[in-house]
């Protein structure tokens, strides 16, 4: 973690300022996008494909049928070299959608692993299944999943079984939906636990949408790492004005940028860098976004891949994944781990003392955690040991902050990690419910807000 924050901290702190398209611009941008997409696969004379006929509707509202797409862009893999082998799903893999009690989460690479049978469809799966359908999936590197895996076993799952949940644990404890443990704040299409009223795991229609339009204005109309980058440094810093309790250890701080070359990296059809395609189709199929016309909005279907899709051929290394997560993603904006509220109007020793708490959180095993309530005082405890050390600092932290009942001054505010955000009673818990619209239709969640429309 060391020499992690260290490559972090030699970054220039410069954050690229990368303002949304929107209105006029933005539309004849993505309108232009669709176009030039309909035209290279000749989507205009498919008329097999009724799904279609609303883009021979006469009204020109192209950017309306984004999403009915998805099942015909680029067949082809480009000028991409690609091995025969390397196609998948490989025979006997086949796709199943999953049922009302199959854990999915926020995850889309291994949600579709599980889709396929590559993991237990039940999506309670150990460390050697991960390990295996990675590498054999998308050809991760053993390193990079050994590393990602022993957090998720460690922090949201089953340590003497070497188990986890694709999405929520039984009774809604654990699982890679935890917060700041696997899942981080700043994802390329989930909302922030904070501002998502303590859903960080279904998809949001606005980010995806946010997402398109920088691969809609790339030359090459693609989702590689510049859009990915352009992406993040647009949420980063939405996520530090409006999330007071943005969340940046070191090991979340990794998942959500390698999260955003993920995207390119292993959801390209073919190897990116190498002739690979990281196109709207396979992206879209691969992380189960499909847009609804009838909506405007994008909606949550089964991760699948796309037909004619391959893996990259060669493994994707821990290495690599940290050379592109703070050389290319992070530096578009800078997010100060333990302070990610630096530069704006939300530092104060409040967020602070929160980011030290969801940072003792994040490394407490589940097994110690188990409940909000037990990871409350488990972390009280901790921090009164440290209060020694940290009281009466230049942080300016008056002794009885810390208490096993106040971590912080007004620690019962709702949203704060000692009382997270009231979520009503099967709305927003639990694993991915299909087709709900999240976010969509709404202003930016500049604050929580739990009666999302669906």
């Amino acid at each position: 973690m060391r020499c992690i924050q260290a490559i972090a901290l030699a970054l220039p702190a410069t954050a690229a300022a990368y303002p949304g398209m929107t209105g006029a611009n933005s539309r004849a941008e993505m309108e232009e996008f669709l176009r030039a997409e309909i035209k290279r696969d000749g989507l205009e004379n498919r008329a097999a494909e009724p799904q279609l006929s609303s883009l021979r509707n006469p009204l020109g509202n192209l950017i309306g049928s984004l999403g009915n797409l998805v099942s015909g862009l680029l067949n082809s893999v480009g000028n991409a070299i690609v091995v025969e082998s390397n196609k998948r799903p490989e025979p006997g893999f086949q796709f199943k959608a999953p049922g009302p009690n199959d854990s999915r989460g926020p995850c889309p690479g291994l949600n579709l692993l599980a889709n396929y049978g590559y993991l237990p469809r039940d999506g309670h799966v150990n460390f050697g299944q991960v390990l295996e359908a990675t590498k054999r999936g998308f050809n991760m590197g053993t390193d990079l999943a050994t590393v990602l895996t022993t957090f998720a076993v460690l922090g949201t799952g089953d340590i003497d079984n070497l188990s986890f949940y694709l999405g929520s644990g039984k009774n809604g404890i654990g699982g890679l939906n935890r917060h700041s443990v696997v899942e981080a704040d700043v994802s390329p299409n989930r909302e922030d636990y904070y501002n998502g009223c303590g859903d960080n795991h279904h998809l949001s229609s606005r980010l995806v949408k946010q997402m398109v339009k920088y691969a809609a204005a790339d030359p090459k109309k693609e989702f590689n790492m510049n859009v990915m980058a352009q992406h993040y440094a647009e949420h980063a810093g939405f996520s530090k004005n409006y999330n007071p309790f943005l969340y940046y250890f070191p090991f979340p701080q990794i998942v959500s940028l390698g999260a955003f070359a993920f995207y390119p990296q292993f959801f390209s059809n073919g190897t990116y860098g190498a002739g690979g395609v990281p196109n709207y189709k396979s992206i879209m199929s691969i992380i189960g976004a499909e847009y609804d016309s009838r909506t405007g909005e994008f909606k949550y279907v089964p991760e699948r891949w796309p037909e004619n899709w391959y893996r990259r051929d060669v493994p994707y290394t821990a290495t690599q994944a940290l050379a592109d997560a703070f050389l290319q993603i992070y530096p578009r904006n800078i997010i100060v781990p333990l302070a990610a509220q630096f530069g704006t109007d939300n530092l104060n020793v409040q967020t602070l003392l929160c980011d030290v708490y969801q940072g003792v959180n994040s490394v407490t095993p589940l097994i110690v955690g188990g409940t909000a309530e037990r990871i409350a005082k488990a972390t009280s405890w901790a921090l009164s040991v440290l209060d020694p050390a940290i009281g009466n600092t230049a942080l300016g932290c008056p002794n009885n902050v810390v208490s096993p009942n106040l971590l912080y001054p007004h620690s019962s505010q709702e949203g704060g990690p000692v009382v997270p955000p009231v979520v009503p009673a099967d709305t927003w818990t639990g694993d991915n419910v299909y087709n709900k619209v999240y976010f969509g239709g709404r202003s930016a969640p500049t604050s929580p807000q739990c009666s999302h429309s669906r």
